[in-house]
């Protein structure tokens, strides 16, 4: 293998058979998980309150979180392309029968629907990933990973203001219906998304710990906290923005424009990040980035000019990517590689039960306490969960 091979480029990454497509579908894989929140919130602001909308949005999260490891070893045991469209059909139907039943069913049933919605495409993400991971050379992971955290906030930095323009133009309806298109696109050519034959399982291995997501959990639970605890940061982020926003004059709608600064400055971040090595251990790191997120993101509490908010936002972009690099490199170092698709299923469980958590968290402070208050009182959670974490992940370190 020569030289040029050898180096953890981006060219290099993508010069490898196939994945290119696989970007490709992973965009639009992405599109209306990013694009639910805030279309959820518009929806629930449209039936009745930003509180509903708030709920809804959890509630979407929280079916992604218990939906994650059960579907994130279906991909890991089960042929991909089966159990890709059986998780992408799901959610597209889903979000079509919400946009659909807006307004005309009650708010119960457009819980249940959101549910559902999150539940049935979340072990989409970690299979996806485990496969990209699989097909791409070890020492270009790190890379392939960076790249793939900097295309995820690309999709943050389109699918935000396309739900706004969306509600503007049409109504929460609209962008549901535009999310259940681009949940259902990638089935048009599933097949050629790269992807490794399922390893089936042999006589005697179903009693394996390695296999069971409790022991993987128990393994990568560190890991699975951070994840909780920037989810949960940006879950406060999707519910209480457009209301903060509503109450210190400015539209709601705002709230897609304000996230596109965020989205664009993590799609610069993460291309850096995985650029060249940087000084320090994953720990460490992790102690810097998380506190220093959390703080940024505390300044829209603090403040009432939308522009703070949008440098506020601006500068977390920079410090979210490479923690979502670095969660995700963590958790392989962690797991053998056949575990991988449940192991990123657990993260993304984790990553919805956090922003679930501060989304019904944030709806209860919306009405009781303002959003300013929900602003701080959920940056301040963050740093309690944060800490957790990396006490945990420092504990671990010394036990191997």
């Amino acid at each position: 293998m020569d030289a040029e091979s050898l180096r953890s480029t981006f060219r290099s990454v993508l010069s490898l058979p196939g994945t290119r497509t696989w970007y490709i579908a992973a965009a639009l894989v992405r599109t209306p998980v990013v694009m639910a929140p805030l279309a959820l919130v518009f929806l629930g602001h449209s039936a009745q309150s930003f509180s509903v909308g708030g709920l809804l949005a959890a509630i979407h999260a929280l079916g992604e979180a218990a939906g994650a490891p059960v579907m994130g070893r279906r991909f890991d045991r089960r042929p991909f392309v089966g159990q890709l469209r059986l998780a992408l059909g799901t959610e597209a139907l889903a979000f079509t029968a919400l946009a659909l039943g807006a307004g005309q069913v009650p708010v119960p049933v457009l819980l249940a629907l959101a549910f559902v919605a999150g539940a049935a495409a979340a072990g989409a993400p970690g299979g996806m990933r485990a496969q990209l991971s699989t097909i791409t050379p070890e020492h270009l992971r790190p890379t392939a990973l960076s790249l793939e955290s900097s295309l995820s906030q690309a999709a943050w930095a389109v699918a935000p203001p396309l739900a706004s323009l969306l509600y503007v133009r049409f109504s929460a309806s609209g962008a549901l219906i535009a999310m259940a298109v681009a949940s259902a696109a990638p089935l048009l050519f599933v097949h050629r998304i790269p992807h490794a034959a399922s390893r089936p399982e042999t006589p005697g291995e179903t009693g394996d710990e390695w296999l069971r997501t409790t022991a993987i959990l128990r393994r990568v639970w560190p890991t699975a906290l951070l994840s909780a605890a920037i989810m949960f940061l940006v879950g406060t982020v999707d519910v209480v923005l457009p209301a903060r926003l509503e109450d210190v004059g400015s539209s709601p709608a705002l709230a897609g424009l304000v996230m596109t600064a965020f989205a664009v400055a993590s799609v610069i971040a993460g291309l850096l990040y995985g650029s060249r090595r940087w000084p320090g251990t994953p720990l460490s790191q992790s102690l810097v980035l998380l506190p220093a997120l959390a703080a940024a993101f505390t300044l829209p509490g603090l403040t009432t000019q939308p522009w703070i908010f949008a440098a506020a936002f601006a500068i977390g972009g920079l410090l979210y990517s490479p923690l979502m690099v670095i969660r995700n490199l963590a958790l392989q170092q962690r797991l053998p590689q056949h575990a991988w698709a449940t192991g990123f299923s657990v993260l993304y469980a984790a990553a919805g039960v956090g922003y679930g958590a501060a989304g019904l968290m944030a709806a209860a402070l919306l009405d009781t306490a303002g959003s300013g208050t929900a602003f701080v009182a959920c940056t301040l959670t963050t740093i309690v969960i944060g800490a957790l974490s990396l006490l945990g992940e420092r504990t671990h370190l010394r036990h191997r």
